[in-house]
């Protein structure tokens, strides 16, 4: 009886979701022309020809797709550096988001015409752009050589160069690696003014670990992948700070002592406690893992939405956030308690409607005087949509390839 009423609860929030996914896909189109001028992922028209994509899978009405190809040819004329305004992003990030996102679409289905798009123009680009990074020692995943990460893990496999490359970033992420086996091995990222050793997803060492999974996974260099791997899990776990002082377990960097609300794919403890069971099931570590997964309670524990700094429905910085990290690391795991924290997040999303503006009620936090990022996917209504779309298709439509956890 319990699971019936259960049931029975559910169905009228699912309609309710169905509805406001449509309003959404509908407000998206709408407004799009108008604001997002760009071709990438998170604040271009990328994010729009996805949710198209996406929809048009889960409703089986192609007129969707229709709009996807009409986006998607725009954005092919829109490559053009000259025409390329920098607004919350950047040329070569967005080639990288761009060439990915067409990769995924031929791979899954979603293209059924000849874009006259050309891979090999792209490669080039960002092998170009990669060796600079490299030579900045820049290999954070905003501006610098991860950022180009996804696009050359899609593309080794068929291009020597962008296989050639991938291995002049992984030689380089080996020699930058500080310290030794005894306190474990760090990345100091140098792009700030103050040089930090940061310890997440977004600058730190569980994003050089999430990396370097990926690249194992591609059968390169494997053998010292895994000591990166083991040595960098060790650093950070022996970096912990107190999380009843300070409501973390680790510090955004090394030495910041400081209280710590950050709950999502950017900053906080669930991105790094992701890569970390991650790399260490690659490791068959078993220490490794039990440790992770014992962090990965406390911040279910720990955390609501009140206790947070989670103050929009954002994929990057709101409250879709640590749904989709907790999502993957149940499916990492099949522990039913990160389902449940899954579910937990997932139900906050459509309670951020409540704001008095022309995007449905969802107001991006920290970029509301962009249209861009009200509206794209990193930040606003388009990821909103397709986070709506992973949940409803029980993950049959993930985007977690595009939110740093693949």
């Amino acid at each position: 009886m319990e699971e019936l009423l259960k049931k029975y609860d559910r169905e009228p929030a699912q309609k309710s979701i169905e509805a406001l996914l449509a309003d959404i896909v509908a407000h998206v189109n709408a407004l799009t022309p108008a604001v997002l001028h760009n071709f990438g992922l998170g604040t271009g028209r990328g994010g729009a020809i996805l949710l198209n994509c996406h929809y048009a899978r889960l409703t089986g009405n192609d007129e969707f797709y229709e709009v996807a190809e009409k986006l998607l040819l725009e954005s092919i004329d829109a490559l053009n550096p000259v025409k390329y305004k920098a607004i919350l992003s950047n040329y070569y990030g967005d080639l990288s988001e761009f060439g990915t996102l067409i990769s995924y679409l031929e791979e899954n289905g979603h293209l059924n015409q000849d874009t006259g798009f050309s891979f090999y123009e792209f490669d080039n680009l960002l092998i170009d752009r990669v060796q600079t990074n490299i030579e900045q020692k820049n290999f954070g995943i905003g501006t610098g050589a991860l950022s180009i990460s996804s696009y050359l893990l899609r593309r080794l496999d068929n291009s020597p160069e962008v296989y050639r490359c991938t291995l002049d970033l992984f030689e380089a992420i080996y020699k930058a690696a500080e310290g030794d086996k005894e306190n474990g091995y760090y990345w100091t990222t140098n792009y700030f003014e103050e040089p930090r050793v940061y310890t997440g997803l977004a600058h730190g060492n569980a994003m050089i670990i999430n990396f370097l999974c990926s690249i194992h996974a591609k059968g390169i260099e494997k053998e010292r992948c895994e000591e990166l791997m083991r040595y960098a899990i060790k650093f950070l776990l022996l970096n912990q700070i107190d999380p009843v002082q300070y409501g973390s377990n680790f510090p955004l960097w090394v030495g910041r002592n400081e209280e710590t609300k950050n709950h999502c794919v950017v900053y906080g403890d669930i991105g790094t406690v992701y890569a970390i069971i991650k790399a260490a099931q690659i490791l068959k570590d078993s220490a490794y893992l039990a440790e992770a997964i014992i962090l990965a309670y406390d911040t279910v524990t720990r955390h609501r939405k009140e206790d947070t700094t989670l103050l929009d429905a954002s994929i990057k910085y709101g409250v879709s956030s640590p749904y989709l990290v907790y999502n993957r690391i149940y499916q990492l795991t099949g522990i039913e308690a990160f389902k449940t924290a899954a579910n937990y997040w997932f139900d906050q999303i459509s309670e951020m409607n409540t704001a008095d503006n022309e995007y449905l009620g969802f107001n991006s936090h920290f970029f509301k005087k962009y249209p861009e990022g009200q509206l794209g996917f990193g930040y606003g209504l388009a990821g909103i949509g397709l986070v709506f779309m992973q949940h409803l298709s029980e993950g049959a439509l993930s985007i977690n390839e595009f939110t740093w956890i693949p």
